[in-house]
């Protein structure tokens, strides 16, 4: 058993008419711009795919040395610089009720501290499942699935869900 964590096309995007709506009010309240969405199709060779099933208490207790418990909150990841989290009141793969948005920039610095201390090398294998593959340890997986989808968030302007 497992979720996935995934990066969101253009398409998924256009259709979801509520997160898409309640994201926009959010940030407008906080006096920010609307996100517009995707800025293109990611090439399917550089597509985010990760399986999120290894326990997470080792990863749950290196996010509270580094106060760091948002990462752990959030079930969608946009490229949109804010502070804090952001929560919608509509449902989502993780949680039936809400949807709580976080920071790619933000996802990126908090979890900058978790890899230096885990020794995550400079270089990992990217790809559909690479992570999944190519890493036993579950905090050292953890912490490089979500360097990964910080970076790819920002480099392709996408958000990234949990389906």
């Amino acid at each position: 058993m497992g979720i996935y964590l995934v990066d969101v096309s253009p398409g998924s995007w256009a259709q979801d008419d509520i997160i898409r709506t309640l994201l926009d009010r959010a940030l407008t309240e906080r006096g920010l711009d609307p996100y517009p969405g995707p800025r293109a199709e990611v090439p399917s060779a550089d597509g985010f795919e990760e399986k999120i099933s290894p326990p997470m208490d080792g990863f749950s207790e290196l996010c509270d040395r580094h106060g760091a418990g948002d990462v752990l909150e959030a079930a969608l990841f946009v490229p949109v610089a804010f502070d804090g989290l952001i929560t919608l009141p509509v449902g989502n793969a993780y949680d039936d009720e809400r949807t709580v948005v976080l920071s790619s920039h933000r996802l990126r610095d908090l979890v900058a501290p978790m890899a230096a201390e885990v020794g995550l090398p400079a270089e990992l294998p990217r790809g559909t499942l690479a992570l999944s593959n190519a890493i036993a340890d579950p905090v050292t997986f953890y912490v490089a699935v979500y360097q990964q989808a910080a970076e790819h968030s920002l480099r392709y302007g996408c958000p990234l869900a949990y389906m």
